[in-house]
């Protein structure tokens, strides 16, 4: 897969598009006056711990109180296949929280609607290829390297290098990753991590500790070592990313391009016309099908109707191959609209159960190219598909009035 970043620099908002093999993956929009705060950390204060929630609420200076659930309090581990899980039964969030505490939490998702951001006392600092776990003690290895030398490797190096009192998270970027740029990284986060503790013991709550940066370094971090170009519209900010890139990672330098044609380049890369799709409520698929979506405060709902769709087999195969394409479309869009939470999905009825399954089988396929972790989680008895996507960043709906 070849991936191709586009930054669109405008007065009033910075717009990323992402675009694998040529099409639209993912737009995000970042408003000028809005900026995400996933990944800031703070050191904040409890104001109020609500036993039968199991949360509390903690101001860390803005203007809702941000939510603290007591599974982000807890000690977390790794299993020996590298997922997380929680240590032990839950125990009352009041024996581990009290009202006016200090405490150090970290914004895991944004403030949506009447909800405050939602924040965790696990700390991880993210850096291109590893992410720094001041609270832990153990090595984590994406579960996307498959080969187990390549994790054995890995595994050893961040051994080599990390303290007895963090961990380290390996990403799938680090795959063949030289120990040099390991090591390198390893220590920058770790000193990063020792300047927040030196900050947090000079300043009174509540009081930022560390920014996470903004969408266009959050991208360069995220995207630049594995994409084929990162094409940018303005000349200024092309300049400061080279500049940057001459001193970090000069081997880098060579995928960032000015664009710099007379017209607009997220019409040139065909990503307005997506951007257009991702905010109606109905899309259309090549073969006459199409897509409903509706949004609730609880969910989203997503209905697949035949449309003009008529088929040249008989009606199951019909009604099985219009899925099929629907289901790969609700994937582009869900990513698209980074839409989040629960996802009800009422594909057109099926008789055999083998492609019920086959359907849900492809799905789960599908999600797997989502780098927010999206689950399918089955089939209902009324033949409604259920899934549940992360939420990290508001959907892409909240930038637009309809």
């Amino acid at each position: 897969m070849i991936k191709d970043i586009l930054i669109d620099i405008g007065t009033d908002e910075t717009r990323i598009a992402i675009l694998e093999d040529g099409v639209v993956a993912e737009i995000q929009i970042e408003k000028n006056q809005e900026k995400s705060l996933v990944g800031n950390i703070y050191k904040g204060k409890v104001v109020r711990v609500l036993s039968g929630m199991q949360s509390a609420f903690v101001d860390i200076g803005l203007k809702k109180n941000a939510y603290l659930y007591v599974k982000d309090v807890i000690p977390v581990k790794y299993n020996n296949s590298d997922e997380l899980t929680h240590s032990g039964s839950l125990p009352d969030i009041s024996e581990l929280l009290n009202q006016g505490q200090e405490i150090n939490v970290q914004v895991i998702k944004d403030a949506i609607g009447e909800k405050g951001p939602r924040v965790s006392a696990h700390i991880a600092i993210p850096g291109r290829y590893t992410v720094f776990l001041p609270h832990g003690n153990t090595i984590g290895i994406s579960k996307r390297i498959a080969s187990q030398e390549e994790r054995q490797r890995l595994r050893e190096i961040v051994a080599s290098v990390k303290s007895d009192k963090s961990g380290i998270i390996v990403r799938t970027s680090s795959e063949s990753i030289g120990e040099a740029l390991l090591t390198e990284e390893i220590n920058t986060l770790s000193s990063l991590w020792e300047s927040i503790q030196e900050k947090e013991k000079k300043v009174n709550s509540p009081e930022l500790l560390q920014g996470e940066p903004g969408i266009i370094e959050h991208t360069i971090r995220e995207h630049l070592s594995t994409c084929n170009r990162f094409i940018v519209n303005q000349k200024e900010t092309y300049e400061k990313i080279t500049s940057l890139l001459s001193d970090e990672a000069p081997g880098l330098k060579e995928r960032v391009e000015y664009y710099n044609k007379c017209y607009d380049m997220f019409e040139y890369y065909n990503v307005q016309s997506a951007l257009k799709e991702a905010l109606s409520r109905k899309v259309w698929l090549k073969n006459g099908a199409y897509l409903v979506f509706d949004y609730t405060e609880a969910m989203t709902v997503v209905d697949v109707n035949s449309g003009k769709y008529v088929g040249k087999l008989d009606m199951e195969e019909t009604v099985f191959k219009i899925n099929i394409e629907a289901a790969n479309a609700l994937v582009r869009q869900i990513r698209l609209r980074n839409l989040s939470g629960i996802i009800i999905v009422d594909f057109i009825d099926m008789q055999k159960k083998e492609h019920r399954e086959q359907l849900l089988q492809h799905l789960r396929e599908a999600v797997k190219a989502d780098r927010i972790q999206t689950v399918v989680v089955g089939m209902t008895s009324l033949g409604l598909v259920e899934m549940t996507r992360k939420k990290v960043r508001i959907p892409l709906s909240n930038h637009h009035s309809h």
